[in-house]
């Protein structure tokens, strides 16, 4: 078994498409399944169920993918070993990250790194689940590490330091009846037709929390899995929205009233999975980030 069979088994597994897998991989489709095929015919059993239009992972396929997992991070702890040795970083770092959310500044902190470690290969990635996704692939293994919201129902599994924080107010369109008051109740908040986030969002779980543990309820009219989305449909008159100010306050500010009982803020947070080795690239931006 090698560690190219590994690699593409495991991104095909991920993405349970054999095309999607080929462009993460950046090689074509007609490779990605005559490596499959091949692991296949050395192991003597199919690791993926073809028979129907969307490819499932057999029993020996969902066997594998663990052990897969710790077979490259096995081989990306040797390498680290040579290059520590040499006195260098090398090997790949995958990073996950919320779109549109700037309260952190991630390019910076990344441009920091690439300068003292220019051999580590970055590749930065989303999750359509946001948080709950991130946070899911950190533990799977598909990412080393993440930025997401802090605070979130995060458990052991995963280890985490908040790096900055914004609180979270109601963003107005115009003509809005709130337009003109400095605050108003989360009572009168969650009667507004609103805009948010799907379930999982740090965001939005931040949010319901709250809601709940007042004894409320509220029923979200439209979704979008975009921040700097979200602050648009608010400017174009759609709803209110619960946002972090770092958003409505950006170039073009957008009007926001405080909600007494909301007392909550979105805090980006860098978090590693504590259950899973860490390369030496991840641990040095841990530690990078750390002291920034």
């Amino acid at each position: 078994m090698e560690i190219r069979q590994v690699e593409t088994f495991l991104a095909v597994a991920r993405e349970l498409n054999f095309t999607r897998a080929a462009e993460t991989l950046h090689t074509a489709q007609s490779a990605v399944s005559a490596t499959v095929r091949g692991l296949e015919r050395e192991l003597g059993l199919e690791l993926f169920d073809r028979s129907t239009r969307r490819i499932v992972l057999t029993p020996a396929g969902e066997a594998l993918v663990p052990r897969a997992i710790d077979l490259l991070d096995a081989a990306q702890a040797a390498k680290d070993a040579v290059a520590d040795a040499a006195g260098r970083v090398t090997g790949s770092l995958r990073i996950g990250f919320m779109a549109s959310v700037t309260l952190y500044d991630i390019p910076r902190l990344l441009g920091r790194f690439g300068r003292m470690h220019g051999d580590v290969a970055i590749s930065l990635l989303t999750s359509p689940q946001g948080t709950s996704g991130l946070a899911e692939m950190l533990r799977s293994g598909e990412i080393d590490v993440a930025f997401l919201a802090a605070g979130t129902g995060l458990d052991a599994s995963i280890r985490s330091k908040t790096l900055a924080s914004s609180p979270l107010v109601l963003a107005l369109p115009e003509g809005h009846p709130f337009l003109g008051r400095s605050r108003v109740s989360l009572a009168e908040a969650v009667g507004e037709a609103l805009i948010d986030f799907p379930s999982g969002f740090g965001n939005r779980t931040i949010v319901d929390r709250r809601i709940a543990q007042a004894g409320l309820a509220r029923t979200v009219r439209f979704e979008t899995n975009d921040i700097a989305d979200a602050a648009e449909l608010v400017r174009n008159g759609l709803a209110a929205a619960f946002l972090p100010r770092f958003v409505v306050d950006r170039r073009e500010p957008l009007p926001w009233v405080e909600v007494t009982g909301l007392d909550a803020e979105l805090a980006v947070a860098i978090a590693v999975s504590s259950e899973r080795r860490l390369p030496e690239a991840a641990r040095r931006l841990w530690g990078l980030a750390l002291a920034d």
